[in-house]
């Protein structure tokens, strides 16, 4: 698609490459190394393109170069020189070649630049569901590499803030010290590392990046290192070499250490030596406040019935709400007028699912004892052997939770108990839940694999 010769603008123009590449790339990737470049100069020939600095140049140059000529191409309309330079003069410009690689370079991806400048601890709104994770994020931040909270281990369900607080401990300790050296990777980012550290057979480069050059680790989804054994030892060893030397390490991941499979032992109770802290699904004051603020840094003022709309149908994923917000913002910059709710149907029932179905004692159930390897029929009978007592005391708590059963009809669901047991359970698991990290992890993945089954 032609839009132009050299006389148009080059904001627009380049707005117009940005959106194309957010969908491509996908949100994540865009806002990391994407959303900081600018446009700086567009001649007949040549696009010039302004990084924050030279390692952000070399990593989007090797990762990103062939997205963006071929995005720039297609909008302007015939082939053009791909050029980067450092903004503010932090090194003299220096043409940068898209390029590929020679087939036998060896060149360590450089994760320096990942964290990205957006994801702050004065934009994270704490609620009930995050505030602990939040404050052991901000005291590792404050005070990297203190016992109490290193290594610091982050985990809950996908788009509940865990990268945001990764990304503002790095934030905060380089606002506070600017020469302090930040690796930023994604587990994937490290297996990538590593493979091509052994391909080409340059481990010491592999080793001194991630040791002598680190002064914070942060590595994101870390249960995607699940059986995969090679990366997990190097990783083991370097988790021992930063931490007899005070560095600060931040791990994330979907669920606790204990729960990854093919997790090495060692690696596991290595996790599990620092702080655990869980997010949780924020709750819909939480997750209104979170999409007004979200709105609110795009210029959009949020009607009520539109902000109700939009967050019952998230489940309290923060990332599902981003994605709704950006695509509202986009909606109205085309088509300026009113946000309605009609408005909002319109644009993003595709991509927002309908109202949750209500649950009913079976499903609960059924999901309790396949959680827990028991017969449903041993949940709900008279047999009182103990390894059915946590799994029917779960069941019933949760029965509680997601559905209008008083505890005498929850009784009677269970062999005919009698209420004051159904009570007894109820208050039994949920005050374990609050002090037990076992049951409150087992109740997180429960009531995830509930809503699945709707």
């Amino acid at each position: 698609m032609c839009v132009v010769g050299i006389g148009v603008q080059k904001d627009q123009l380049w707005s117009q490459i940005q959106s194309s590449l957010r969908e491509k790339l996908g949100a994540q990737n865009f806002e990391i190394w994407i959303r900081p470049i600018q446009m700086a100069a567009i001649t007949h020939d040549a696009v010039s393109l302004e990084v924050p600095n030279r390692y952000y140049r070399d990593w989007v140059a090797a990762n990103y170069g062939p997205a963006l000529s071929e995005e720039i191409e297609q909008a302007i309309g015939h082939p053009v020189r791909l050029q980067f330079h450092v903004a503010r003069t932090q090194e003299a410009p220096k043409e940068a070649s898209t390029e590929k690689p020679a087939a036998k370079k060896f060149k360590i991806e450089t994760p320096i630049p990942g964290v990205s400048p957006d994801k702050t601890f004065e934009n994270f709104v704490v609620g009930k569901s995050n505030e602990f994770a939040h404050a052991a994020a901000l005291a590792a931040a404050d005070s990297p590499g203190e016992k109490l909270y290193n290594p610091l281990f982050i985990y809950g369900d996908t788009g509940l803030g865990k990268t945001h607080l990764v990304h503002a401990i790095g934030n905060r300790i380089r606002q506070r010290n600017p020469e302090a050296r930040i690796l930023y990777v994604t587990a994937e980012q490290f297996t990538n590392n590593l493979i091509e550290a052994l391909r080409y057979r340059r481990m010491p480069e592999f080793r001194d990046q991630y040791r002598k050059q680190a002064n914070v680790l942060l590595i994101d989804d870390v249960q995607f290192l699940s059986g995969k054994d090679r990366t997990q030892e190097e990783l083991f060893h370097t988790f021992e070499w930063l931490n007899e030397r005070g560095v600060q390490i931040v791990f994330t991941a979907d669920v606790l250490p204990r729960e990854i499979r093919g997790f090495e032992p060692r690696l596991r109770t290595r996790c599990e030596s620092g702080m655990l802290a869980d997010t949780q699904a924020p709750d819909m004051e939480t997750l209104t406040a979170i999409l007004r603020q979200k709105a609110e840094h795009q210029g959009m003022n949020i009607p009520d019935d539109v902000a109700q709309w939009i967050t019952a149908r998230v489940h309290g994923n923060v990332r599902e709400l981003e994605g709704a917000v950006n695509r509202l913002n986009a909606v109205m910059r085309l088509r300026p007028g009113v946000l309605t709710l009609d408005v909002a149907r319109q644009h993003l029932s595709s991509m927002l699912e309908d109202m949750p179905q209500s649950v009913n004692a079976d499903d609960i159930i059924g999901t309790v004892a396949n959680f827990y390897n028991v017969k449903v029929s041993d949940i709900k009978g008279s047999r009182r052997l103990k390894q059915l007592v946590r799994p029917r005391h779960v069941a019933m708590f949760l029965i509680r939770k997601f559905t209008d059963h008083s505890f005498p009809e929850i009784g009677r669901i269970f062999g005919n108990r009698d209420h004051a047991t159904v009570q007894h359970a109820v208050k039994k698991i949920r005050g374990q839940s609050k002090t037990n990290v076992d049951i409150n992890s087992a109740l997180q993945i429960l009531e995830r694999n509930i809503h699945r089954g709707l």
